[in-house]
């Protein structure tokens, strides 16, 4: 197996960055396919809601003090915007996107609603990226209007802190697929990953938590199927995505990303 254990994350833009919320949820998988539901430090046991603040502490402290281990982490929110934002703004790469974006957009201090009222209003709302046009219900990160399924709030509240991440943890974190589709040897690995088209597959097995609430259940979700793959062999060949073309491979790679698990 590549990886010693599987971290999935329901994130959520609402309320402040401090602000706990019971829409971010931790769950944890080992190889062995034991679950925690992971609360916050300093918390009640029984409190597993987080904020956005303290998921970042947790990856980076688990980052840096699991040297002789694999991490295996999905996260529920876009790490990047369709190609034509980059080209508009003349962003070269991801690498310089998470720049620009981080210093427009400050939701490591404020709230998305406030910051939203200071940057510029997107041209079309409904715009995807070639991942999401590969998914029959993925929404754009641009539109904030639509609650159901909306991954707006939670992409602009979760890539500065991606960016503070990264910064903190280059030596020993693979961002897939912008630092390259095959993760490097010995590193962690953060993807962006899609629970609502894994939810309904796990619900039918065993030992699917139905007790918990489904921002949990999505975090279950997540770990699971990443442990899953990993088991069987298929998680290499995910990352991969042999599916597209190379000119389609290129523009992932350098500027839109993927979501990991579609193909």
């Amino acid at each position: 197996m590549l990886f010693d254990r599987y971290i999935g994350i329901d994130y959520s833009g609402r309320g402040e960055p401090d602000e706990r919320t019971s829409g971010i949820q931790v769950v944890e998988l080992d190889q062995e396919g034991n679950v925690r539901r992971i609360a916050p430090g300093g918390g009640p046991a029984r409190t597993f809601s987080w904020s956005r603040r303290e998921v970042y502490e947790y990856l980076s402290a688990l980052l840096a003090a699991a040297s002789n281990q694999r991490l295996a982490i999905g996260i529920d929110h876009n790490l990047s915007f369709p190609i034509s934002y980059f080209t508009q703004r003349g962003l070269k790469d991801w690498e310089a996107f998470l720049g620009h974006f981080q210093a427009l957009w400050n939701t490591k201090e404020q709230s998305v609603k406030v910051c939203r009222e200071k940057a510029p209003s997107y041209p079309n709302s409904t715009e995807l990226r070639l991942t999401e046009a590969y998914t029959s219900s993925a929404k754009s990160a641009w539109n904030f209007e639509q609650l159901t399924g909306a991954v707006s709030y939670s992409t602009h509240a979760g890539i500065p802190w991606i960016y503070e991440l990264r910064a903190a943890s280059r030596d020993r974190l693979h961002v897939w697929p912008y630092d390259g589709w095959s993760p490097q040897a010995g590193k962690s690995v953060l993807a962006e990953v899609y629970p609502a088209i894994l939810y309904q597959r796990f619900k039918r097995l065993g030992d699917f938590p139905q007790d918990w609430p489904r921002d949990a259940q999505d975090a279950f979700v997540i770990a699971a199927w990443l442990r899953e793959r990993d088991l069987n062999g298929t998680l290499v060949r995910y990352f991969q995505v042999d599916t597209l073309t190379e000119q389609e491979k290129q523009m992932a790679l350098q500027y839109e990303g993927w979501i990991l698990g579609v193909c």
